[in-house]
């Protein structure tokens, strides 16, 4: 793969890749293993980052696009698609970030974000009844 573990992604405009992905590992031939970052708290599976887990400035000492800003960690190790490329590298995760993020995910088995949102939505009705 092209990237490194713990590197922040966003695919080609127009895909579905609409929040920063962390570059976990490969994967085959169409998928990659990643994690989601988003600013969204009100999600009770969504962990809360800290401000250390994010390298604010590229090598040349240009802020990244993504730092840390409210940031969550969607609590899930997922498939991502290749087929999102060109992906553009907008941040990294400190080492401490990339440990947090493995320790929140490492009992997971990688799915793709369709059988996240029906396993998540699942889970809230059962919580319901």
């Amino acid at each position: 793969m092209e990237w490194n573990k713990g590197d922040i992604l966003y695919g080609r405009k127009g895909s579905d890749a609409i929040h920063p992905i962390v570059f976990l590992d490969g994967h085959d031939d169409s998928y990659f293993v990643g994690a989601m970052i988003t600013s969204a708290p009100q999600y009770a599976d969504n962990i809360p980052m800290l401000e250390e887990h994010f390298v604010q400035n590229d090598p040349g000492r240009n802020p990244y696009e993504v730092r840390f800003k409210n940031s969550h960690l969607v609590e899930a190790r997922l498939l991502k698609r290749l087929e999102w490329r060109p992906f553009r590298k907008v941040g990294e995760l400190t080492p401490s970030g990339v440990a947090f993020v493995e320790a929140k995910t490492h009992e997971q088995y990688p799915i793709v974000w369709e059988e996240y949102l029906l396993n998540t939505s699942t889970q809230s009705r059962q919580r319901e009844n």
